[in-house]
């Protein structure tokens, strides 16, 4: 069972939060370099610890779960047990994806004491991640108003 420090747990909400912007305006997106479409149908666009799962049945990098395992007017989100126990082989987990209209487009991890490691960063490249974006636990807590520029490192 994975365990995840409050500083980490609550950095990927803070930033769900600044993805998100105004609360009464949620169509609107802060950052110009993460821009989205929500999708139609749910308001689900920013998901947390996203399975990453490429072989002939399911493709988690270019389609949502709720594409692929349902029928996509509902969010699905399976967690890394819940997959194993149907037997489909997890490859990694990523701390947030950011969906847009629907399909998985921006893929990020939010660092707290380790940078993501080597051999996940080399198994992501070669499954073909369009882009990886690293934020750092410290710098998302230190603020104290949502930034007008992000700092973040661009992985792939």
């Amino acid at each position: 069972m994975f365990l995840e420090s409050y500083l980490h747990k609550f950095s990927k909400e803070v930033l769900r939060e600044w993805f998100i912007g105004n609360p009464l305006n949620v169509k609107k997106n802060t950052f110009k370099e993460f821009s989205y479409t929500e999708n139609d149908f749910n308001n689900e666009n920013i998901l947390f610890e996203y399975a990453i799962v490429c072989n002939n049945e399911y493709n988690s990098i270019n389609y949502s779960w709720s594409e692929m395992l349902g029928d996509g007017y509902e969010t699905i989100n399976p967690s890394y047990e819940e997959l194993r126990e149907r037997n489909i082989n997890v490859i990694a987990v990523i701390d947030m994806v950011i969906l847009d209209k629907g399909k998985p487009k921006y893929f990020i991890e939010v660092k707290n004491t380790n940078p993501v490691s080597s051999v996940k960063l080399k198994k992501l490249k070669m499954l073909g991640i369009p882009n990886l974006y690293e934020f750092d636990c410290d710098y998302i807590m230190r603020q104290c108003n949502i930034p007008k520029i992000l700092e973040y490192d661009k992985l792939i």
